[in-house]
């Protein structure tokens, strides 16, 4: 196994590759790679044009107001980890995919490895982030308008109570799979309401760009994935996704389809 964390790091308009057909077959082709070995340990942090949101595995897409997301030109597809909605409005989002024995057997203790490396990296650019601190227990069920943000759990990243990352994860033979999603920048006031009848009782959000204005993006991530690489025990270098899962990636863009 490569004892190595490949960082691979993308702006949201970067060569036209960050809409939400292509950043989820490009997730699912890491998952699948590091399932079958041919994918080494890689953290993917990128963003998204369009705005999109995604919907847990098990989660219905009845739930979305269909033609508010056309109307607001807001892309709606379908993840592989379960969950409640995110919204990513400009977030930062990050896709680990890695062999299942790099973490915790427990799934609360292989969260928590994680949040706290989110948690540090926020930490380092003068955000005062907790890893699950003070929070409820994970849900053993999700309401069906669940959004990701609406509650702070022990699984989660948050400041002052307030959630600012949130994760989900999939495991599935012998590979791991995390999703985070982490909130840059605010979203408009009722934007997300409107998408997503039931989210109207999300609390305040926090982000970054609120928090801690001169952060840089790029900066952000690369701290991120050093920390991550660090609690995984790996070396991080950065690279870029390989002509095999380029062409596996374009091939289930295809494939996949949005929900609204």
């Amino acid at each position: 196994m490569d004892e190595r964390l490949r960082l691979i790091y993308s702006e949201p308009g970067d060569g036209g590759r960050c809409g939400a057909r292509w950043n989820m077959a490009l997730d699912r082709t890491l998952f699948e790679g590091v399932q079958s070995g041919t994918t080494p340990p890689t953290q993917r942090l990128y963003g998204w044009s369009p705005s999109a949101i995604t919907l847990g595995y098990f989660q219905p897409a009845e739930m979305l107001d269909a033609d508010a997301c056309r109307r607001r030109g807001v892309q709606v597809i379908r993840r592989p980890t379960g969950g409640g909605a995110v919204f990513h409005y400009g977030d930062l989002t990050g896709c680990l995919v890695a062999p299942r024995e790099l973490l915790p057997r427990g799934i609360r203790e292989s969260y928590r490895v994680l949040s706290e490396a989110h948690a540090g990296a926020l930490t380092a650019h003068g955000i005062e982030a907790a890893a699950g601190s003070g929070s409820a227990p994970l849900p053993r069920r999700l309401r069906p308008g669940y959004d990701c943000f609406a509650r702070l759990t022990e699984c989660d990243v948050g400041v002052a109570g307030v959630k600012i990352a949130g994760s989900a994860q999939r495991r599935k033979d012998g590979g791991l799979l995390h999703h985070t999603s982490i909130v840059w920048e605010p979203q408009p006031a009722g934007l997300l309401a409107e998408l997503l009848p039931g989210a109207a009782d999300v609390g305040a959000p926090c982000s970054v760009i609120e928090l801690a204005p001169e952060t840089e993006r790029r900066k952000f991530a690369l701290e991120l994935a050093r920390r991550v690489a660090d609690a995984l025990d790996l070396e991080l270098y950065e690279g870029d996704p390989s002509a095999e899962e380029l062409a596996r990636a374009e091939e289930l863009a295809r494939e996949l389809t949005l929900e609204a």
